[in-house]
């Protein structure tokens, strides 16, 4: 499935047929919930996704403590009433997007599964930093290196990003699910939005978790904490 998915995207993309950036981020790649595709991964997340969001990011008696001996710090985000999707695919070349900068998602859970096998190039693994609105939300937590076939799925809200790929190609399909009853509750607001409460930030950031794109400190902090990790704006050579 992997291997057609890539195919069909491929066809779509020299089709001449009229297409947009799958998101504000991300310059290449195809909006599959746009061409045809929406009924099939709307079953999808019903039959698949859905459960998985509500075992891990649905109500506290559900949520898993523990996984592997380690504690999760897993958060309700609405994950046991995901109803909405935005289905995409996104790549990663060194001559298009090279990287993606630190950011957070216009969802509530995302699912973020390789497409492409790992021999087929190299860098360009997921970092993930802290949560928005925490007090360390640009502290390092965990790099993932993408292998095909393999889903990771994490709140829409968890600060993270894509370093360089140094050569070759990696793609990405990724599903931004939702949940209309969880944003229209009080929890919801407090966590996102105008009325969010957003905690002080207590710690000196780690310079893989600053954003050029969103942090209005990133020139001052990439000065104090240099280059030897994280990413740059791709006209800074």
């Amino acid at each position: 499935i992997c291997d057609q998915l890539l195919a069909e995207s491929k066809h779509y993309t020299h089709s001449g047929m009229q297409q947009r950036a799958p998101n504000s981020m991300n310059n290449y790649g195809v909006v599959l919930t746009e061409i045809g595709m929406k009924q099939s991964f709307d079953y999808f997340l019903k039959r698949y996704t859905a459960g998985l969001g509500a075992l891990f990011f649905g109500e506290d008696d559900v949520r898993p403590a523990k996984i592997g001996g380690d504690d999760t710090h897993l958060e309700n985000w609405g994950g046991d009433s995901l109803n909405d999707h935005r289905t995409f695919i996104v790549r990663y070349r060194p001559d298009e997007d090279q990287h993606l900068d630190m950011h957070v998602d216009e969802c509530d859970v995302t699912f973020n599964f390789g497409l492409t096998d790992s021999a087929a190039f190299t860098g360009s693994d997921l970092v993930f930093c802290g949560m928005f609105g925490s007090e360390q939300p640009r502290k390092h937590l965990h790099t993932y290196s993408h292998v095909k076939g393999r889903c990771v799925l994490h709140s829409g809200k968890r600060r993270h990003g894509a370093l360089n790929v140094e050569t070759g190609e990696r793609a990405s399909l990724i599903m931004w699910t939702k949940s209309t009853t969880y944003r229209s509750s009080e929890s919801y607001k407090q966590r996102w939005g105008p009325s969010a409460t957003v905690k002080a930030e207590k710690e000196t950031p780690d310079r893989i978790c600053i954003s050029y794109t969103h942090d209005a400190d990133f020139s001052s902090l990439r000065l104090k904490l240099g280059d030897a990790v994280g990413v740059c704006p791709p006209s800074v050579k």
